[in-house]
């Protein structure tokens, strides 16, 4: 087999000096690219003067401004390698996350991408580095990548390397997404490419207060949370018709058994939940409470537990009455119906003491306070489910996070 041909890719848009740490990152791999691709999106400050250092070790592709989807997209039609790694104009590569990448690749050929985990980090005005810990992870074999990466996104393009024929395949990045691009391509990549990992850092996310977004439709650093929400919910509200029910399920299993139907249906709601599509996600509910009396498995209540872990969070509950009396109503209907809310509420008790240790107190007992509204619902409804008395919860109980 002949070695792998990798192309890298670097969008940017006036970044010059975290650009040239970012590249440097790059030249300094223990395994070298084929080539790296700037695609300078229409800069107004010093990029192109300063990248005259590099010249003869990069190619410079400079267009008009429009955004880092764009950039993509005419940065990947002049790509030449075997393999695409897209990286951003801000973080740092970890000196050997090109030679651990394809050595995946190379191990596994019938994979499609690699990716690997990351670290996140901030340099202070006086230039010292802060190291803030690993970045959301997930550890998932390669049959649940899709259902995990629906979940939350956790395997980021700088920390991932892609066939070329795989991006020709999925199609361009959608240029109207000012934020969540490479989300929404990930989950395109996950739905048709066969993915393999390593738990090894394989690069360094940089945390600072620069702007986002394109030279008319600026994202300032403290509504990043609130930007990615929003364009995620966009993303998936697309998504909810096109992705199918049984691609929700990480094992294979079909949707025709009526079982695998409402743990798919219960996935799918978790999903919209955490993304803040509260409609959908109770659509799915209501359906998933019809499908079967069966009582729920462990894997469906796992799920129903983590449709409040949104990192963006979920305050949405503390303010939204019909939601909550909804979901009240649902546990009315069945005695599933009761163990949906019930395991909706369990899944709570990690809010409750987040908020708490966070020194917000309000919200810890708003939490509280509807999580044992969620509780006394189910359990009026279904005997099998413990009294209200017995379901109080105290706030400060130890509480694990599903």
């Amino acid at each position: 087999m002949k070695p792998y041909n990798v192309t890298v890719l670097i969008p940017t848009f006036n970044r010059s000096a975290l650009l040239l740490e970012s590249l440097e990152s790059i030249l300094a791999q223990t395994r070298p690219a084929h080539e790296i691709i700037i695609i300078n999106d229409g800069s107004t400050d010093d990029t192109l003067e300063q990248l005259k250092a590099f010249e003869g070790r990069i190619r410079i592709l400079s267009k008009s401004n429009a955004g880092k989807s764009a950039a993509l997209n005419f940065g990947l039609k002049h790509v030449t390698g075997d393999l695409v790694w897209i990286f951003d104009d801000d973080d740092l590569a970890a000196p050997k996350a090109l030679e651990t990448l394809v050595g995946l690749l190379e191990a596994k050929p019938e994979a499609d991408m690699a990716y690997g985990r990351h670290e996140r980090f901030s340099v202070d005005g006086s230039g010292e580095v802060r190291l803030l810990g690993t970045g959301y992870w997930t550890n998932c074999d390669s049959d649940e990548f899709l259902t995990a990466t629906l979940d939350d996104m956790f395997a980021h393009q700088q920390g991932m390397i892609v066939r070329k024929e795989l991006y020709d395949r999925v199609g361009a990045f959608d240029e109207s997404l000012i934020r969540s691009q490479d989300y929404d391509m990930l989950i395109r990549l996950a739905r048709v490419g066969t993915p393999v990992s390593t738990e090894e850092f394989v690069f360094r996310q940089r945390v600072h207060d620069g702007m986002r977004g394109t030279q008319t439709e600026q994202v300032q650093a403290e509504k990043r949370s609130a930007s990615w929400s929003q364009f995620d919910k966009v993303i998936f509200r697309n998504y909810y018709p096109q992705i199918k029910l049984d691609e929700y399920l990480s094992d294979g299993r079909s949707i025709s058994d009526p079982l695998n139907k409402r743990r798919a249906l219960l996935r799918r709601a978790s999903v919209m939940a955490r993304k803040k599509l509260w409609e959908l996600a109770i659509k799915d509910l209501r359906a998933a409470e019809s499908v079967s009396e069966a009582p729920l498995s462990k894997p469906e209540i796992v799920a129903l537990r983590s449709a409040f872990a949104s990192k963006y969070g979920c305050d949405e509950i503390l303010t939204n009455s019909n939601l909550i009396g909804e979901l009240c109503q649902l546990a009315e209907v069945s005695s599933v119906g009761a163990e949906i809310v019930s395991s909706l509420a369990r899944g709570l008790r990690w809010r409750v003491r987040s908020e708490f240790t966070k020194i917000r107190f309000w919200n810890s007992v708003s939490y509280y306070l509807i999580m044992n509204k969620f509780r006394r619902a189910a359990a009026m409804s279904s005997s099998s489910v413990p009294s209200a008395t017995e379901t109080v919860a105290s706030p400060f109980e130890k509480i694990e996070r599903s």
